[in-house]
């Protein structure tokens, strides 16, 4: 019975995180628009992001006592997470030369979805009803918030973009496995490490651009340290909540791009979206009903 409050705050917190990532994640397009309006270039802002977040994970570790390092055994599966990750990251900016960007968002945000099933599949673990319907929901509030546009369809780039959506899945469930044996800034270090150094031989490789006013190094900047905090508190989610909870809470992802668009370069939104806005919050509510009823019942 001690236990139960302790797994009750730890679920919250859980939560807690799960929306702060959100929140930043959702908060980081508008100022990466800056950046590209600016002259910089996807290579360059993945490049600078990338090298920032491994020093800021490295100076977190540190200040917090952790190892930097996981157990030698799961180096390369860290670095494995890094490649990963620098894939999909890259897979999904592409995308978007190819597909509207609201259908490549669309495409990506399947990944909740393929979490679940790959939660059934390699950790069998029961998904119940429920919380399908909810994920169902979800995905389709999205498509309908960020306005899919399906003008322009080119089967790479759909294919693209369910790439980077596998890219995520794969992450995170990969990424909780490590975390069972060594701490999330390790994991951490290791993927945005490899990442960094990828990222840097590709544009030393074929060149980058970065931005060139002001106002073009504010949005990065900003951009750069909303990454470094969302990507701190994604990955203790999903140490707390695991990944399949965790991923429902990406549903505020795109919603929150949606107003932050709309707050800070003005940007209309339609009956429509406001429509997709509200089913995805309603979805996110209705699982956490859900899981508190199944808890209870237990």
């Amino acid at each position: 019975m001690n236990n139960e409050p302790n797994a009750a705050a730890r679920l919250q917190l859980g939560l807690a995180f799960a929306a702060l990532a959100s929140l930043c994640y959702g908060s980081i397009p508008s100022f990466v628009r800056m950046a590209y309006a600016s002259g910089a270039d996807a290579l360059g802002v993945m490049c600078l992001r990338s090298f920032f977040t491994a020093i800021w994970v490295a100076a977190m570790a540190r200040y917090m006592g952790k190892a930097l390092l996981p157990p030698r055994d799961l180096r390369w599966t860290g670095v494995g997470l890094g490649v990963i990750w620098m894939a999909g990251a890259w897979s999904y900016v592409v995308s978007f030369g190819r597909i509207s960007i609201g259908l490549a968002v669309t495409i990506f945000y399947l990944f909740p979805l393929i979490v679940a099933l790959l939660t059934k599949l390699w950790d069998r673990e029961p998904i119940a009803p429920y919380r399908v319907l909810c994920l169902v929901l979800g995905f389709v509030g999205i498509a309908l918030a960020v306005g899919a546009s399906y003008d322009r369809i080119d089967a790479l780039g759909v294919g693209l973009a369910f790439v980077s959506a596998l890219s995520v899945s794969s992450n995170m469930m990969v990424g909780q496995r490590m975390m069972r044996r060594t701490n999330p800034q390790a994991v951490l270090f290791m993927m945005t490490g490899t990442a960094a150094v990828g990222f840097t031989l590709t544009a030393l490789a074929i060149g980058c651009r970065f931005p060139t006013t002001t106002q073009g190094w504010f949005g990065l900047a900003t951009a750069t340290t909303l990454f470094c905090a969302a990507i701190t508190f994604f990955y203790t989610a999903i140490s707390m909540l695991g990944p399949l909870r965790t991923a429902m809470m990406c549903n505020l992802e795109p919603v929150v791009a949606v107003i932050v668009a709309y707050l800070i370069l003005g940007e209309a939104q339609g009956p429509v979206q406001i429509l997709g806005i509200a089913i995805v919050i309603g979805a996110i509510v209705w699982m956490q009903v859900g899981d508190r009823r199944a808890r209870a019942s237990t």
